[in-house]
C-alpha cells in the first residue's frame, strides 16, 4: 500500500504527534511510518492496521490509488 504522503503529515501536523507515536499507536514499526511518509509501499499486515485504525471511509482517502495502479473503489456509494 501506498498512501497520499501530505495528507498523512498533514494528519500528524494536526494532532502535533510524530510518526513514532501514529506507530505505537498502529502497532507498527516506526520504520512502516517513515516509509509510508517516504512514498514508498508497505506491507499487507501494515497495510491492514492502518486501515484499521483510520477506518476504511478515511484510509480510502489516503491510499494512493494511482500509484498502485488501481481506480478509487466506490465504498459505500451507490
Amino acid at each position: 500500500m501506498k498512501i497520499k504522503q501530505e495528507l498523512l503529515q498533514a494528519f500528524l501536523d494536526k494532532y502535533g504527534i510524530t510518526a513514532a507515536m501514529l506507530a505505537r499507536e498502529i502497532g507498527v514499526d516506526e520504520r512502516e511510518i517513515q516509509t509510508l511518509l517516504d512514498g514508498g509501499a508497505v506491507n499487507e499486515a501494515t497495510a491492514r492496521k492502518f486501515i484499521y485504525y483510520f477506518g476504511a471511509d478515511e484510509a480510502v482517502k489516503m491510499i494512493d490509488w494511482a500509484a498502485l495502479g488501481k481506480e478509487i473503489p466506490n465504498i459505500g456509494k451507490r
